[in-house]
């Protein structure tokens, strides 16, 4: 099972965004995803990285109802999107999908014409009338750093404008679900940067997206929930993403304040190795992370106090949560498992040197 639990509040859960099961596809005969249960909450960035093949096209294009797949369901918001016999359900799934969704493809497509007739063309077989295009087309490409653009000739645009083009005709038809196909692929760095940045405004402004990326750097800058990929499945992460803060630089390290789940919490300072720059998340592998009941004699710089919260069983493993002001996870094997004494509610100390850390 895979859960993408966004930020979501207490009580009953609310309905997924996307809720798969039993979900197969194939090609040809030859099977290309496979995934037994995936839950992507409301809200937040959700990424999905991998390598090419991995199967990320593929469910993105399940999940927008451009695809059938050979077994399984999928829900959108609660409403059956494919799974069995095609039902009036279906239909009213499939069409709030592509009401309240956009997709933007890999390599997407721009007619020939202006700028503003490619932005605007959602807009005009909607039936939006000519001046509320106008604005609605000129807030878009402000959005995506291309003001000024409308009059260009599509066809004349760099592989990064043509990318800005067509998140600004999405964003055009204010969705409140984005989901985007390698967005940051094959663009110039200062395209990246405009891409990521209206992800990230899009996202804060309450509007979902789910997307798909095999630049990890860009995946951990932009996620608030991780799934990778592997041969058409979806596989357990083994790297705690911390988003936070730098707080100050030395010539030795940086030190980022990871930040706590619960508002107001003041978060664990952490030490990294010294950079230059704005960084917004830290990486930390799982299995840099060392258990133990005292404080060990180390040159590690980070040492952390905390509260065994989780024990997960993996195939040779133990996944153990620690709640250490943030909640860090630590892969360990059964042996040493019970050396530790680890148990949920021990107390534990979490060690890691700053060279395991990199920052993002």
């Amino acid at each position: 099972m895979s859960d993408a639990e966004g930020r979501t509040g207490a009580g009953a859960a609310a309905p997924a965004l996307f809720e798969v099961r039993g979900l197969r596809a194939a090609f040809g005969g030859t099977p290309v995803l496979s995934i037994d249960h995936l839950r992507i909450a409301e809200s937040g960035v959700t990424v999905l990285v991998g390598e090419n093949g991995s199967g990320k096209t593929t469910l993105l294009r399940l999940l927008n109802g451009l695809l059938d797949p050979a077994e399984g369901s999928i829900l959108f918001r609660g409403l059956p999107l494919a799974g069995g016999e095609r039902t009036v359900g279906q239909a009213a799934g499939r069409t709030a999908v592509r009401a309240q969704s956009v997709m933007v493809h890999q390599l997407p497509l721009l007619f020939r014409g202006t700028v503003a007739q490619n932005v605007g063309y959602g807009l005009r077989i909607r039936g939006v009338p000519r001046d509320e295009i106008a604005d609605r087309v000129a807030g878009a490409l402000e959005q995506v750093g291309l003001p000024g653009f409308a009059h260009r000739r599509a066809t004349a645009l760099s592989g990064g404008e043509m990318q800005r083009v067509c998140l600004a005709r999405a964003l055009a038809l204010a969705p409140e679900v984005l989901l985007l196909d390698e967005p940051t692929a094959n663009v110039d760095p200062d395209s990246r940067s405009v891409v990521e940045r209206v992800i990230r405004n899009r996202a804060g402004s309450g509007v979902s997206v789910v997307m798909s990326t095999h630049a990890m750097e860009t995946a951990y800058r932009l996620c608030d929930t991780l799934l990778s990929m592997e041969t058409g499945r979806i596989v357990e992460p083994e790297e705690n993403i911390l988003k936070g803060a730098v707080e100050r630089t030395d010539e030795q390290f940086t030190q980022f304040r990871a930040a706590a789940a619960s508002a107001g919490a003041p978060g664990v300072a952490i030490r990294c190795p010294a950079r230059q720059g704005e960084f917004r998340v830290a990486v930390l592998p799982m299995n840099e992370l060392i258990l133990s009941r005292k404080l060990l004699d180390s040159s590690a710089r980070n040492r952390l106090r905390g509260t065994v919260t989780a024990v997960e069983p993996l195939p040779g493993l133990l996944r153990v949560s620690v709640d250490c002001g943030v909640v860090l996870k630590a892969l360990v094997t059964p042996s040493a498992a019970v050396e530790v004494g680890v148990a949920v509610g021990r107390d534990l100390v979490v060690t890691f040197k700053a060279s395991a850390v990199r920052l993002y």
